[in-house]
């Protein structure tokens, strides 16, 4: 592997073949070229720091799976950070210079990893001044800068699209504009594991965390937190947004992000197909501020709090013409001054707790629609929360800490197939007048899984008949270009069908029926898929590896309450045991359910799983182990969930009623220990 090096002032005949003689950090795009494709420019990072007062023009990269790259090492070539300081002052004040920039990228370069690097004092450490593509920059800490990333045109060029970014495992301490700003026709873009705290350098106008701009689109935000955002000084306005999105953006994920401490919005979007996943947001203004089209899957807003200029104080917030959809989660928050829903759009909500002070607006403007799970009211603690402000930027610890009433929100395991990869299908064909023969195909069979299943099947652009196995089979299809007339034989109740946009629900029910040709719609004019046998439809259970996860809905015993993947759900029964009530785990589907609470779980009531949890035979007793039920099996941890009664007691065992089987699922029936309730209160 050829390597290239560079020291803080070079050395030698500053060839870069050797320490001896190793480029300073202005040779930089010259020690790219020379390192070449699959190559690497290791960068000194044990002889002091680098002085870097101009920008470093980058024009060149490696090849698509050769990338060059450039990363901080000691003199033994293990990793390690190598510093660079820029001009910016090291003290932030609104008036001082911007500073620096440090790594411009010009067209042509592209195929470049950065790695191992803390900059300081720098005004923009990153900058795409020309199209560039396969940037990827991870293990890299920043402090007191303008940005972090961004892309803006400079020279001959007239746009700055960056196609394929990956920042990932990056933390900035000390932002005035923002971490990361993508604009133009910017695409697949990842950014994950990211961490950035304004701490409130103020007055460099419009402080935005993350701000996605013009026609960007296909972006993924995992796991990234943006606190305190702060400008006060530009208007009467305050601005300073966590998250933003403008209009012409399209198809972006958050997922298990945070945004906190922000003057203005915590995720302000204006984009469309925008999807929030576990997303909290705690102690902004407005903690969700919503202008386009967006869902929000199990999120939280905790504690807004406006401190200044002219503007409101909201959970969530719908700009006219808005459309938001609210599917589970928790706002919870005992400010006078908060209105839980400000909402001038169309606003549905479904599975929703709220928490409000007693003085507070639960809704202004218009009425939403669906209902409400709980609204519980609070003792006015003032204007706004008293124990607002939080900023606790990390996520895990802000997961921790949150006064939520849903149980503690959990991480989803690792993405490995981001939705906004290039599309994992066959080039699209032209329809023809007359169809083709179906292609017939079978899933591969897996070797033993973990508990995410792999995908068994992709679809693609031709009409294909695919055969299920006797395994548990997933069935991915991509609407991202338009797909087949598909059907499926033997989809059976293990089986999961995958899409990377959800499939339309028109009452909201979670349950996903067939249209008048018996086929399941994908989207507008983007294919069909026939389940044979699958009679009573799809149900709705949350994401696997950020796909839109769907199981045979006959599967689910009537009436009873599901955990859906992944999340953290709190499932109640009624607080007086008058009716009986089912809580039902599909763990035979072997993905992860999340931490999970059964609440008011009283004398009347069962809790059913697919695979058994304890017990041996009828009337056994199955204890918690530490309190928690575990659903996992066969070394595959599938989550678990607490139980407390109608009285708020925890319930540390649990009376085994027995096993039924119906069609091919098996069930397993729990209840409280002496109660009457079980196995015909499965409802089959």
């Amino acid at each position: 592997m050829p390597i290239a090096y560079i020291s803080p002032t070079g050395s030698g005949n500053k060839s870069g073949s050797d320490w001896a003689n190793a480029a300073s950090i202005g040779k930089l795009n010259d020690m790219i070229k020379k390192a070449g494709p699959g190559g690497e420019v290791h960068l000194l990072a044990d002889a002091g720091s680098y002085k870097v007062t101009d920008a470093t023009n980058i024009y060149s990269g490696g090849t698509p799976g050769a990338a060059v790259t450039i990363k901080g090492v000691d003199h033994s070539g293990n990793a390690m950070e190598a510093t660079i300081e820029g001009t910016r002052p090291s003290v932030y004040a609104a008036s001082n210079a911007a500073g620096n920039e440090l790594f411009k990228l010009q067209a042509g370069a592209g195929n470049l990893n950065f790695e191992n690097l803390q900059v300081n004092n720098t005004g923009t450490v990153f900058r795409a001044a020309g199209d560039v593509s396969n940037i990827t920059i991870e293990h890299v800490d920043a402090s007191n800068v303008a940005r972090f990333f961004e892309d803006y045109a400079g020279g001959a060029n007239k746009t700055a699209t960056v196609t394929g970014l990956t920042i990932r495992d990056v933390e900035v301490d000390g932002f005035s504009k923002g971490v990361i700003r993508l604009q133009y026709n910017s695409s697949n873009i990842l950014i994950e594991d990211v961490r950035g705290d304004s701490l409130k350098q103020d007055g460099d106008n419009f402080a935005i965390g993350v701000h996605l701009d013009g026609t960007a689109h296909d972006v993924k935000i995992i796991r990234t937190s943006m606190a305190n955002a702060t400008d006060t000084t530009s208007s009467r306005y305050w601005n300073g947004d966590g998250f933003a999105t403008e209009r012409g953006v399209y198809n972006v994920l958050f997922q298990d992000t945070v945004a906190s401490g922000n003057t203005d919005a915590g995720y302000d979007l204006k984009s469309t197909g925008t999807t929030l996943v576990r997303a909290i947001a705690d102690d902004n203004a407005r903690n969700f501020r919503i202008w386009g089209e967006a869902t929000m899957i199990d999120s939280v807003g905790t504690d807004p709090h406006k401190r200044g200029g002219i503007t409101s104080q909201a959970q969530v917030w719908l700009n006219e013409g808005a459309k938001l959809a609210i599917d589970g989660g928790s706002f919870t928050d005992s400010g006078s001054n908060t209105a839980v829903f400000y909402n001038n759009g169309t606003l549905t909500v479904s599975d929703v707790s709220v928490s409000l002070a007693s003085t507070a607006k639960l809704v202004a403007g218009k009425a939403l629609t669906g209902a409400l799970t709980t609204v519980e009211k609070l003792v006015p603690t003032g204007p706004y929360s008293l124990d607002a402000g939080l900023n606790v930027p990390v996520v895990g610890s802000l997961l921790d800490t949150l006064p939520i009433v849903l149980a503690p929100v959990v991480t989803l395991p690792v993405i490995t197939v981001p939705v906004i990869a290039a599309p994992i299908v066959s080039t699209p064909v032209a329809e023809a007048p007359a169809a083709p023969a179906p292609v017939v195909v079978a899933p591969a069979v897996e070797a033993p899984r973990d508990s995410i299943s792999p995908l068994h099947f992709v679809s693609n652009a031709a009409n294909e008949t695919i055969k299920a196995t006797s395994a548990a089979d997933s069935f991915y299809f991509n609407q991202v270009s338009k797909q087949g007339a598909d059907s499926i034989i033997g989809f059976g109740a293990t089986d999961l069908l995958m899409t990377a946009k959800m499939l339309n629900d028109g009452n909201k029910d979670g349950i996903i029926t067939y249209g008048s040709n018996g086929v399941l719609d994908l989207g507008s004019k983007m294919g069909t898929v026939k389940l044979e046998g699958v009679n009573a439809g799809l149900r709705y259970l949350g994401l696997v590896d950020g796909h839109f996860a769907y199981a045979a809905a006959s599967v689910r015993p009537k009436s009873a309450v599901e955990g859906k993947f992944g999340v953290a759900d709190t499932l109640a029964g009624d607080a007086g045991d008058k009716k009986a009530g089912a809580f039902f785990f599909d763990s035979a589907l072997d993905q992860s359910l999340g931490h999970d609470k059964v609440t008011k779980f009283g004398a009347k009531d069962i809790i059913v799983t697919t695979t058994k949890i304890g017990g041996s035979d009828a009337g056994a007793t199955v204890a918690a182990a530490g309190g928690v039920f575990s659903l996992g099996h066969d070394g595959i941890d599938l989550g678990d969930f607490t139980v407390t009664d109608t009285a708020g007691k925890s319930v540390g065992a649990l009376e085994f009623d027995g096993e039924r089987v119906v069609g091919d699922t098996h069930y397993y029936v729990y209840s409280a220990i002496g109660s009457a309730a079980g196995l015909a209160q499965l409802g089959f």
